[in-house]
């Protein structure tokens, strides 16, 4: 597997792509979990490949009563990888509040200290280790003022309860102020980015600047758009079928996405979801992707499509 080197996420190796685990506790069509040993053996697989940055969060769960429950696979899967918690980089989020209610679950934020302590301590007992990386996974914005959700997230680290600290799911202006605050020690940005959404730019150019790590989520669009990409986006086919003719390897579109993503610098990785061996075995194919500087060009010269089809509060 390539790797990168981001010193302010981690003094590990990174995988140039990621591992998304939020699949695994999504029930299928027919509503039904995927079996926790199955799921287990699925993160074992992407880490034997070499994809062993893996980002979840607390509220990546079926429903309200089970918050955590994908921090609990992910624990699992590492604390039982005979390669070694050492050798795993993960990431989780905290900040957005999801409550079972007879009508369904009901969704908000909250970026005080003391909810995000809670939630840090909850998410480490879910892992059953401290996480290399918690993040703020989205602003309380119309509740707490942004500064003090930072600070919230400097005492998490202070107390423990993560390694390093980053931010997700925010603009320029927010993750200039995070970067003041804390003197520099940001470790990462999570945010949506992929051939449909490339609508924060600025920000995605300041990461790069500050060497801060840039985790795109839903790096294929989100929903059954990742499906339709090849027909989206037909110059990503385009240019997979040139890589297919150069190399005499079969490549396809969404691994040419996730190698464009890489290769916009040293600290993007793109973090694609999984819940098959073969979407896996393709992600750890893309990592060694080469695109020329001219292929890159009309990949970002493609129009995107800004309009999200993923809901706000579900990523």
């Amino acid at each position: 597997m390539r790797t990168t080197s981001i010193p302010l996420l981690t003094d590990k190796p990174v995988p140039v792509i990621g591992t998304g685990a939020m699949p695994l506790s999504n029930p299928g069509r027919d509503g039904r979990l995927m079996d926790r040993d199955d799921a287990v053996a699925l993160l074992h697989h992407a880490f034997d490949l070499g994809l062993t940055l893996v980002d979840t969060a607390d509220i990546y769960a079926p429903d309200g009563d089970h918050v955590g429950h994908n921090e609990s696979i992910v624990g699992e899967a590492v604390r039982t990888w005979p390669g070694g918690r050492d050798a795993i980089v993960v990431v989780t989020k905290v900040g957005i509040v999801r409550t079972a209610s007879p009508d369904g679950d009901t969704w908000g934020r909250d970026g005080s200290r003391e909810y995000l302590l809670r939630a840090a301590e909850h998410s480490v007992e879910m892992l059953g280790f401290v996480p290399d990386v918690i993040l703020n996974h989205r602003a309380a914005r119309s509740t707490t003022p942004y500064a003090e959700t930072v600070r919230a997230m400097l005492a998490v680290q202070d107390a423990g309860l993560a390694t390093r600290i980053g931010i997700g799911n925010v603009d320029l202006a927010e993750a200039e102020l995070a970067w003041e605050i804390a003197e520099g020690q940001l470790a990462g940005v999570e945010n949506e980015r992929s051939p449909r959404f490339r609508g924060d730019s600025d920000l995605f150019a300041w990461c790069l600047e500050k060497g801060v790590a840039f985790f795109p989520w839903s790096p294929f669009g989100g929903g059954r758009e990742a499906a339709e990409l090849p027909v989206r986006y037909p110059e990503f086919a385009a240019v997979a079928a040139e890589v297919s003719a150069s190399s005499g390897s079969p490549t396809t579109a969404h691994e040419v996405t996730l190698a464009w993503l890489a290769a916009q610098g040293p600290s993007v990785v793109p973090i694609p979801g999984f819940t098959r061996r073969e979407t896996v075995e393709s992600a750890a194919r893309a990592a060694h992707v080469e695109l020329t500087a001219g292929q890159i060009a009309r990949l970002d010269a493609t129009p995107a499509d800004y309009t999200s089809t993923v809901p706000d509060e579900g990523r």
